[in-house]
């Protein structure tokens, strides 16, 4: 749902009804205030609960999904982030990569037996929290 959108305000139209609706009903009990006055009332209630829940759903509520290296939107998905080796992986598993304008710490996939050297560009297959799992050969 798009936010500030139709159908982002309908989501909170109950609460302008409810909290509108209540606050006339209870000062037609409670008080001697015109008709006006009421309503006026209930306007104003009804527009900063509007607002209170508007800042709720915006702090609540997720507005993009942010992927970063290495992972996916599906575990099917194939492998589409190239990174540029920037140091290590001579006679160590692990290094360091740029990516994203970004440098990651970075380690072998699995297997992958393919010459890692500074310069190349290298697939990133997986990541596991901050180091990312990078292979010389795509797919």
């Amino acid at each position: 749902m798009k936010r500030y959108s139709f159908a982002w305000w309908l989501v909170i139209l109950p609460t302008s009804v409810t909290v509108g609706g209540s606050l006339i009903l209870l000062a037609s009990i409670v008080t001697d205030w015109s008709l006006f006055v009421r309503l006026a009332v209930a306007a104003l209630a009804a527009a900063f609960a509007d607002l209170a829940i508007a800042a709720w759903m915006e702090s609540t509520a997720p507005t993009r999904v942010h992927v970063g290296p290495g992972e996916k939107y599906l575990s099917s998905d194939p492998s589409t982030e190239r990174a540029l080796v920037v140091s290590g992986f001579d006679t160590v598993p692990d290094g360091h990569v740029s990516i994203r304008g970004e440098t990651w710490r970075a380690i072998r996939a699995p297997g992958d037996t393919g010459a890692l050297t500074a310069g190349m560009f290298v697939s990133v297959v997986d990541r596991e929290g901050l180091t990312l799992i990078v292979t010389a050969t795509s797919g």
